[in-house]
């Protein structure tokens, strides 16, 4: 009768064993990729106002001028994959996939006096940026959080108008474009404070980079209330 029990009881261990190895799922490609770039990420839709300044520098000359697209309204969007936090600490980190448009059309005469000159510069900022955090409170489509992050990747810029160099002792403006997309170095921070599904993110982000003839650099400074998609 023991006997009997025993190899019962052995039984259903390794019968509980096959079914939670038939039930365990197996790792997949496509598997792998929706556990770490859908399950739990996130897409923000937002709008509001931002400041991108463009200045552009002549490696011959030294030249410099610098156009800015002042306090206008604009569109934004960005992904996030889900967050991680390190041995469970209020220190996380993620991936973020930003997207931003400047129109700029105010060349800088004097230092911080800024005034339309006739020139234009139009671009598309896209920035591909893993970022670290420090979070207060829960993520989520229930939760509520603060949150402050600083983060380095890659980013892209593609632009074209025209710049005065120099200014005053030059009043010709010089054509510039990108041409292409390359990739260069971007640096973000952000603050952002979201209550389930709607926040209010503050960001200042951009790239650094030269073609043959000019020297660029791009910040882009902005604040925008947004809705959250969580997948």
């Amino acid at each position: 009768m023991n006997k009997t029990k025993k190899s019962l009881a052995i039984l259903a261990v390794v019968m509980s064993g096959a079914a939670f190895a038939q039930d365990k799922p197996q790792q997949t490609p496509g598997g792998w990729l929706y556990g770490h770039f859908i399950d739990g990420a996130s897409v923000t839709l937002g709008f509001g106002v931002h400041q991108a300044d463009v200045t552009v520098r002549d490696k011959a000359t030294n030249a410099v001028g610098k156009i800015s697209d002042r306090d206008n309204t604009a569109w934004f969007l960005s992904y996030s994959t889900r967050p991680s936090f390190i041995r469970g600490s209020q220190f996380g980190y993620n991936f973020m996939l930003n997207y931003t448009t400047f129109n700029a059309d105010k060349q800088e005469v004097a230092k911080g006096d800024f005034r339309d000159l006739g020139t234009r510069l139009h671009g598309r900022v896209a920035s591909v940026v893993p970022t670290i955090f420090y979070q207060l409170g829960e993520h989520g489509p229930k939760g509520a959080y603060l949150r402050g992050g600083v983060g380095a990747g890659l980013g892209v810029t593609k632009y074209e108008g025209d710049i005065i160099l120099n200014y005053p002792a030059s009043t010709t403006p010089v054509r510039v474009s990108s041409g292409h997309y390359d990739l260069k170095f971007a640096a973000s921070l952000y603050l952002e404070a979201r209550y389930r599904y709607f926040g209010l993110t503050l960001t200042a982000a951009g790239p650094s980079y030269e073609d043959d003839r000019y020297r660029y650099s791009v910040t882009d400074i902005a604040g925008h209330l947004n809705f959250t998609y969580y997948f």
